[in-house]
């Protein structure tokens, strides 16, 4: 009696465990990681069926919201278990993305690279997950070579040959970028160039990262010093956005950007307020408040800078770049208004955060600290 009792509780449990296992979506905006399960992947996102008022449906998450993927079907399960490659991959990519001790997360970096690679070796094979393994190295080898301020060149041909083998993925809305952005640090503008441009005419891309992709061209040239040719494409998208409430803002911020480029702050400041007036796009918000605080900043309005940097902070913080933008010109605003204690408070998240990794105004403070 009492074996029979054992293995109906062994059933149970075993029962519960095939229950409980699901493939696990962190998702941008979302406190708490998403469960279900992974039906289809390509560049627009990740249709994934999960749980929503007690009813299991398949919801698409947009590939730029995606943060991270986790898969429960990886065999052989050894590589699950404690020890096991996917599983050590897996817990020191969390510990890298939590630790603000420099030397260790360079240690948990590098096994954590080691153990995908590994993964990706004795794996069998899956759909998906091959791929994002792939990926997660490519990426965290470019964070290494960041954090160690080390030369991209191994992590940038990870990245390309990657964008290459994957045409459409919705790994490419961050492989992309991460492409150009690292052709923008080595100051080869028109590899940064091409790669927007690339990234402007794939159709399997969704349209409006098509059109992020083409404001990025905007932003090249500018930094590239070609003020004419910047002013001609930004021309060419005023025409084709036309009165379009999802492209004019995105395009009228660009503008405003090269005209605060072009020391024109007055123009550029009426252009911020209505663009901060009247767009709901989150993202434009955040760049037009970041923009209208620089233009203050610049002309030594710091009381009036402050509060445009500090609703980035607060509530349009949802980019990345655009929240460093604002803790870094936090930072300096606050040292311009003696409060040494605020000033450092900001320094310190831009630099320790990881969710800043990359980014350009992280690496602009790291060189400054120094």
């Amino acid at each position: 009696m009492q074996y029979r009792l054992s293995l109906c509780v062994l059933f149970s449990l075993a029962v519960i465990c095939l229950v409980a296992k699901a493939d696990t979506l962190i998702v941008k905006g979302r406190d708490k990681a998403v469960t279900g399960d992974v039906r289809t992947e390509d560049a627009k996102g990740i249709v994934f069926n999960t749980l929503v008022d007690k009813k299991k449906i398949d919801e698409l998450f947009p590939a730029s919201d995606i943060l991270n993927v986790q898969y429960d079907d990886i065999k052989p399960v050894d590589l699950t278990l404690a020890g096991g490659s996917y599983k050590v991959a897996k817990d020191s990519e969390k510990e890298a993305n939590e630790t603000t001790d420099p030397a260790r997360r360079k240690v948990v970096l590098g096994i954590a690279i080691k153990n995908y690679s590994d993964t990706i070796s004795k794996m069998l094979p899956h759909k998906f997950a091959k791929r994002t393994f792939e990926y997660k190295v490519a990426i965290l080898m470019l964070r290494q070579a960041t954090n160690d301020q080390l030369a991209p060149d191994k992590a940038l041909a990870r990245l390309q040959a990657f964008k290459t083998a994957h045409p459409s993925c919705w790994h490419l809305v961050h492989v992309m970028p991460a492409i150009a952005e690292t052709q923008l640090n080595a100051k080869d503008y028109k590899a940064a160039e091409a790669t927007f441009q690339e990234m402007a005419e794939m159709e399997a891309l969704p349209a409006v990262v098509r059109l992020d992709a083409e404001l990025e061209i905007v932003d090249v040239n500018m930094k590239a010093g070609n003020v004419e040719k910047a002013q001609k494409k930004l021309d060419e998208l005023t025409q084709r956005a036309g009165k379009n409430p999802a492209i004019l803002p995105r395009v009228n911020m660009a503008r405003a950007e090269i005209l605060v480029g072009q020391k024109k702050t007055d123009e550029a400041v009426v252009l911020l307020k209505q663009i901060v007036k009247n767009s709901t796009d989150k993202q434009v918000k955040a760049m037009a408040h970041n923009t209208l605080g620089e233009s203050y900043f610049k002309t030594n309005r710091y009381s009036d800078a402050v509060w445009e940097f500090l609703w980035v902070d607060a509530v349009f913080n949802q980019d990345r770049s655009q929240h460093a933008r604002a803790l870094y010109y936090l930072w300096k605003t606050f040292e311009q208004l003696n409060n040494a204690e605020r000033a450092q408070e900001c320094r310190e998240m831009l630099l320790n955060d990881r969710v800043f990794t990359g980014t350009e105004y992280q690496r602009k403070a790291a060189a400054e600290v120094k």
